[in-house]
Parts: C-alpha cells; sequence; structure tokens
C-alpha cells in the first residue's frame, strides 16, 4: 500500500544564503560569480556579446536568417526574430534525439553549438554553404548557452523554468550510492533550478516551496514527516538560478514532488514583474510541479 509523507516546508527569504560558497552554478562556477545579464550588455559596437540580444542582431538575423526565416525556414527553424528564436531554439528537440537545440547550461549538449562549432556529432558544419562562423561568434554562442540561455527581461515572451538538475553532494561522493540510500547518510540531495529570466527572488515568501514525499512499502496507516528546517537550506545563486539542499531525509522515501509558484501564497516573477508561467500554459501564473523518484 502506498504511504503518503507531507513535509510542509516553510522557507523563509531571510533564511537564504547567497554565495556562501556551499553550492556552485550549473556550469560549476562559484555562486559569487558575476553572471551576465541581458540588461547589462556592453556598448562596444564591434564586440558580439554572450547574450541573445547581441547574438540575434548580429548572427542570427544577418546570416542564419537566410535560411532559417521566410514562408519555409530550413528544418522549420525560424531564426529571423528574437522570439521565433526563444520558440525554436531552448529546450527544442533537435534533428538528433541525442540532444536539444539548446539544453540552457549544457552547450556540449547542444545542436546549435554543435552546428556552428564544426563538432563532426551533428553533422555538417552551418552556417550551410557559408564561410563558418569567426570565432567570437562561435564562443558568443557558447558563453549564452553555458550561462543559462537566458532572454530579455523586456520581452513578453513567458517566463519559466529552464532546466532541474538532481544531484547529490557528498563528503565521499565514491560512497554516496543512491541505490542503497548510503547518500542520505553521507551528504544532500540538491535540487538546482534555473529560470529563463534574471527573477526577482524577493518575491518568495514563506511556504511558497512545498515539497510531498510518498513512500511504496507496506506499513499500515498513514503518518507525517516534518523535515526540520535546520536539514534545509535555500541558496540563491544568481539572479536566475535557486538551489535547495535537503539532508536527512528517512530511507523509506520513495519520491519528492516539489510544488513552487503557489498563487494562493504568493508568486515568483521576474525584475520587472512578470509572473512564472509555472504549468507552461503560456499564460503567466501557475505551479511549476516537478517530481524526483529514487
Amino acid at each position: 500500500m502506498k504511504v503518503l509523507i507531507i513535509m510542509s516546508l516553510v522557507i523563509l527569504v531571510s533564511a537564504c544564503k547567497a554565495g556562501n560558497g556551499e553550492g556552485l552554478t550549473d556550469q560549476g562556477r562559484p555562486n559569487d560569480e558575476i553572471v551576465t545579464n541581458e540588461n547589462e550588455e556592453g556598448s562596444g559596437s564591434d564586440v558580439i556579446q554572450p547574450t541573445l540580444t547581441s547574438i540575434q542582431e548580429n548572427i542570427f538575423t544577418p546570416i542564419c536568417a537566410s535560411c532559417h526565416g521566410g514562408a519555409s525556414p530550413a528544418a522549420g527553424q525560424d531564426l529571423s526574430s528574437i522570439e521565433s528564436s526563444i520558440a525554436n531554439l531552448v529546450n527544442v528537440e533537435s534533428s538528433n534525439p541525442l540532444y536539444k537545440r539548446v539544453l540552457p547550461s549544457s552547450s556540449l549538449e547542444s545542436y546549435l553549438y554543435l552546428k556552428v562549432a564544426g563538432d563532426s556529432k551533428a553533422g555538417a558544419r552551418m552556417p550551410l554553404g557559408q564561410p563558418a562562423l569567426d570565432e567570437m561568434s562561435i564562443q558568443a554562442i557558447k558563453q549564452w548557452i553555458d550561462d543559462g540561455a537566458l532572454i530579455p527581461e523586456n520581452l513578453t515572451t513567458p517566463v519559466r523554468v529552464n532546466k532541474v538538475t538532481v544531484k547529490v553532494k557528498s563528503i565521499n561522493e565514491s560512497k554516496a550510492m543512491k541505490t542503497d540510500y548510503i547518500w542520505r547518510e553521507k551528504g544532500d540531495l540538491v535540487i538546482v533550478i534555473s529560470f529563463n529570466k534574471a527573477m526577482n527572488f524577493s518575491t518568495l515568501t514563506s511556504e511558497q516551496i512545498l515539497v510531498t514525499a510518498y513512500n511504496s512499502t507496506t506499513l499500515i496507516g498513514d503518518y507525517d514527516y516534518y523535515l526540520s528546517t535546520d536539514d534545509i537550506t535555500l541558496n540563491i545563486v544568481n539572479n536566475h538560478t535557486l538551489q535547495l539542499s535537503m539532508g536527512d531525509l528517512e530511507p523509506d522515501i520513495k519520491q519528492l514532488k516539489i510544488r513552487l509558484n503557489q498563487s494562493s501564497i504568493s508568486t515568483l516573477t521576474t525584475g520587472v514583474g512578470q509572473e512564472l508561467d509555472g504549468d507552461n500554459d503560456g499564460i503567466d501564473g501557475g505551479v511549476f510541479n516537478y517530481d524526483i523518484t529514487f
């Protein structure tokens, strides 16, 4: 019989720790590293910045859109405007099932970067029939992806969770084995949530993050756990990334359900006030759900 275990996590923003050295960004960079923001582009006209705005203006529109534009864009991939580039690239499946066109925070797993870099895993180098992009352009695309594939705050494009990474943070990684739950004694479960725009994390309020735990043992009856707040750490990694660490989970827990952005309590927004589209329905607002199965 499945037994439901509920852990109501009351997490206050004042308890958040930014840049405390306990975690790294998705790119493995220090928490206190300055992250390039779409609103922080340099003024140099000859330098392509690692932002989507600069890449669109200097690469996608003048070069790529000659094929990937118009009424019938090549491969159905329209890169003629910044809105269409977002819709056709970020977290979109590519012609190779092993890769997304752009996988936020991972250029080496992004078909776009492999294509323009001439990696043999992606087939013919792009732009097809034209000179290869210069190294500055390739590196700008790479860094934009590795920095989280952020999109400009001023666009009305929905605010979404770009990527969720679940990992084990352990004193001795070699002994942290999920299969027999040794990791629950040796270290924490670390959940990194990255967003596609710079967020205003001060909009988080108490009970904004709810974790529901399930076990599938044959215990008779229902019972509740309450995870001590001493075992929960919420870190603001940078302006678009949260890190939630949980320790001392009971060994019989088989699944965690994480819920974020419950409008009845409060709503997570960007710096310009746009609400998170948690349920990915194209409308601002809605609860973001993520399940972890052990």
